[in-house]
């Protein structure tokens, strides 16, 4: 291999690496779009957090409940708001501390997905060198064919 040419054997591992590579490409394609949307709700919940700041209790509005439907409701209280924890688990928290914990929260889920960014990127350049390997042995093959 020091004259930079590749066994079949060692082509086969590395088409095999190439493959296992574009697995893991994928799931993390996949959990990256996940965190696009848990970020996009996390938006949308400090962004309603916000506009409570704003609003007098009694006020009527729509509160979402899924797949873009609303019912009308009655603000009772602004200064407290009911948010998920993770598993399952929901709390009351002023809207100080429940915009606070969101914040961290989207820190941390943005940390997390340049972390997963970076390691798709790192996939896809390690898939790019296989790619170049392979490309550069057929290439000196048919060099030699040629010859």
């Amino acid at each position: 291999m020091s004259d930079g040419a590749l066994t079949q054997q060692q082509i086969q591992e590395l088409a095999g690496m190439h493959q296992q590579y574009q697995y893991q490409a994928e799931a993390i394609g996949q959990q990256m779009n996940m965190l696009k949307l848990t970020l996009k709700d996390l938006d949308t919940a400090l962004e309603t957090i916000t506009a409570l700041k704003e609003e007098e209790p009694g006020k009527e509005t729509l509160v979402p409940i899924g797949f873009g439907s609303f019912v009308n409701a009655t603000l009772t209280s602004t200064d407290k708001v009911v948010i998920g924890i993770g598993a399952g688990v929901s709390v009351e928290k002023k809207t100080e501390d429940a915009r606070i914990f969101l914040e961290k929260r989207k820190e941390e889920l943005t940390k997390y997905f340049e972390q997963m960014n970076n390691a798709y990127a790192k996939l896809a350049g390690e898939m790019q060198n296989i790619e170049k390997a392979v490309q550069a042995q057929q290439q000196s093959q048919a060099q030699m064919r040629a010859e």
